[in-house]
């Protein structure tokens, strides 16, 4: 059986990464660990978390990021950069919060709930600073996101996943 070459994806995202000082690895959803200081990535497609994203940065920042999936690689990368900025209050009080949202989204999988989630305030500075780089650098975010986008489909298309 043949398998997505993750090594090559997470190459690539490397080289996105590098001048951020951070490392990537592939997983099944995206986020930041500030330990290993590596950003977590995924390529599978979750168009409601997709679509409430979208909508809650286009809401509060008046900004339609040209690819959400670029958006939430840049929102992990503001989490490197925003996160030992806050108070240790803050990220304990948004952890337990943060804890209890996903409860009730699991139960009841309203909107609302899950755009709770987008508005903790270490979420919230981490959004900031990815709408703020991706205003600045929109042609070079756009250029990664072309490559990256060209070797998924050489992949997908090894795997014989699209005509």
């Amino acid at each position: 059986m043949n398998f997505l070459n993750e090594d090559l994806l997470v190459s690539l995202m490397d080289e996105f990464l590098e001048p951020f000082g951070l490392d990537s690895d592939f997983d099944s959803d995206f986020y930041y660990d500030p330990e290993e200081e590596r950003v977590y990535f995924t390529v599978l497609m979750t168009e409601k978390s997709d679509r409430l994203f979208k909508q809650y940065i286009l809401n509060e920042f008046s900004f339609c990021p040209p690819s959400i999936f670029m958006m939430s690689i840049l929102h992990e990368i503001g989490h490197a950069f925003t996160y030992y900025d806050l108070p240790i209050e803050v990220i304990i009080e948004d952890n337990k919060e943060k804890k209890q949202i996903e409860e009730l989204y699991n139960l009841y999988e309203q909107d609302e709930t899950y755009l709770r989630y987008f508005d903790l305030k270490m979420e919230r500075v981490a959004t900031e600073w990815a709408v703020k780089y991706y205003k600045e650098h929109e042609k070079e975010v756009g250029d990664f996101f072309l490559k990256f986008v060209n070797a998924l489909n050489k992949e997908y298309k090894r795997l014989e996943l699209t005509e």
